[in-house]
């Protein structure tokens, strides 16, 4: 009877890819708004000069976010634009420079767009890197009310590059650059099929249970959120997305990764190639850059 009602809960429509979506819709938040109030960097100024009233500027938008001028968090945070703004890739699909950028990641449906793009592209282990990393994010950082938010854009946007460890700070920066370059790529992805989204789905179903232990009054609220989400309160959500993100990272990486392609390019299809149903599942591009280091 459990796994009866929680199969009925869970084809009522696409919500357990719903969280999902918050790794795509809000990257670059924690990076960019330690910076977006004092504009991004020219190249050939507040980079190569320190002392300039740029960087000046910059100071007091690092402090004001938690970041001492001068560590290393702020180093690799400056080091991290200055190659954003150098790479050619980026240069050749963004003719207009810093100012461009900056307003493509201060506009919500851009930024969903440019990162939904790049997601889509980078390997599955690259993706499992960044669900691992947002989902230890979230458990080291979120209360258990979800700071009273409903919304988990809202919620992550808490979180500051300054909170972070150095060691997720740098991973941070890492994937997200390496999603930046290759969301200038217009290398096809082919998308789930319905039969392979369905299989993942049951796949998602089982870790579900198996996250919850099985447990009746579990899988009844699990349910309950499921069937009338506007309902829930903020305990609900920020319970829901833990259970959820944990049962994801616990899935056979063929179904998870499905489960992501799916939630990355929901909103954005139109922006996806579908090749042959025996083509790859998805078109990698390698960026080769320093950044990359270390990562899948």
């Amino acid at each position: 009877m459990i796994r009866k009602g929680f199969v009925t809960a869970k084809r009522k429509a696409l919500f357990l890819a719903v969280w999902c979506t918050v790794l795509w819709a809000s990257p670059g938040n924690a990076a960019i708004s330690e910076r977006a109030h004092a504009g991004l960097p020219d190249p050939h100024s507040a980079l190569a000069s320190p002392a300039t009233p740029e960087m000046s500027n910059l100071d007091r938008t690092l402090t004001q976010n938690g970041i001492a001028p001068g560590s290393a968090k702020a180093h690799m945070l400056t080091a991290w634009f200055e190659m954003v703004l150098h790479d050619p890739d980026i240069a050749m699909r963004m003719g207009g420079g810093p100012a461009l950028l900056e307003r493509i990641f201060l506009d919500e449906g851009k930024r969903e767009a440019l990162m939904s793009s790049g997601l889509a592209r980078v390997t599955p282990q690259v993706r499992l890197l960044y669900l691992q990393l947002f989902t230890r994010l979230l458990d080291e950082f979120v209360p258990v009310n979800c700071f009273g938010l409903v919304d988990m854009n809202a919620v992550m946007n808490h979180i500051t590059l300054g909170e972070m460890s150095d060691a997720d700070a740098a991973l941070y920066l890492q994937l997200l650059y390496r999603v930046l370059v290759s969301s200038m790529s217009d290398a096809p992805v082919r998308l789930p099929t319905p039969q392979e989204y369905a299989g993942a789905m049951e796949e998602l179903s089982r870790a579900i249970v198996i996250e919850l232990d099985a447990d009746t009054a579990s899988l009844d609220r699990y349910g309950a959120y499921t069937r009338r989400p506007s309902t829930a309160t903020p305990s609900d959500v920020c319970w829901t997305t833990r259970v959820t993100l944990h049962a994801i990272a616990k899935m056979p990486e063929s179904a998870r990764d499905i489960i992501f392609l799916t939630a990355i390019t929901a909103s954005h299809v139109g922006a996806f190639a579908n090749p042959a149903e025996e083509g790859p599942g998805q078109v990698p591009r390698d960026s080769g850059k320093r950044m990359d280091e270390g990562i899948p």
